[in-house]
C-alpha cells in the first residue's frame, strides 16, 4: 500500500537522516491530502484540494512545508536530487501544522472538506507532534512517499510521534 515516510536528522551527530518516525494508522489519507495539495495552484476541485485552498486563503496559513515532499522511490540522479531537496527545517513544517490544526478546530466548513478522509484527524497531529520533537531539537525534516508496501521490518529503529523508540 502506498504510504508516507517522515524522516529527521536530529539524533545524528553529523546530521545523517536517519530517525524514521512511524503513525498509529496507515496513511493513505495523507498521501491523498500530500498530492491533492500539491495539485492546489493547478486548479484542482477536489474536496482536499478545496481544504488545502482555504488554509492558504482564509487562514493565512503557509501551506508550503506541508507540499514539500518527494517519491522515496528513485530511480535516477534528479529523483535522487529532488528527494534531497526535500528536506526542510522542521519547525517551518511544525508551524503549518499548528496552525492547520487550529484552524480544523476553529472552522467546522474547513473540518467539513475532510469528510471521508477521516484518518486526516489522526494523521495531522501525529505528523505535528513529530514536526514538533525535530523543531525541539533545531533539526530538518522530510516527507516522502512510496507506492509499494512498507518493508515488514521499517517500524524497526522508528520513533513514534513523540520521538521515543518504537518497541516490537
Amino acid at each position: 500500500m502506498p504510504h508516507v515516510i517522515v524522516e529527521s536528522d536530529a539524533s545524528q551527530p553529523e546530521r545523517d537522516p536517519s530517525d524514521l518516525f512511524s503513525f498509529s494508522v496507515e496513511t493513505i489519507d495523507l498521501l491523498a491530502l500530500l498530492s491533492f495539495g500539491y495539485a492546489e495552484p493547478f486548479g484542482s476541485q477536489h474536496q482536499l484540494t478545496r481544504f488545502v485552498r482555504r488554509l492558504r486563503q482564509k487562514h493565512s496559513i503557509d501551506i508550503t512545508p506541508l507540499m514539500t515532499f518527494y517519491d522515496r522511490d528513485v530511480t535516477d540522479a534528479e529523483d535522487l536530487a529532488n528527494l534531497d531537496a526535500a528536506w526542510q527545517p522542521a519547525a517551518a513544517l511544525s508551524t503549518t501544522l499548528q496552525a492547520t490544526l487550529t484552524a480544523l478546530g476553529d472552522d467546522r466548513e474547513t473540518a467539513a472538506l475532510l469528510d471521508g478522509f477521516d484518518q486526516l484527524h489522526t494523521l495531522l497531529p501525529e505528523l505535528s507532534a513529530m514536526a514538533d520533537w525535530a523543531a525541539a531539537r533545531e533539526a530538518r525534516i522530510r516527507l516522502s512517499f512510496s507506492m509499494d508496501p512498507p518493508a515488514a521490518d521499517q517500524a524497526s529503529g522508528s520513533n513514534d510521534a513523540n520521538g521515543d523508540p518504537v518497541q516490537q
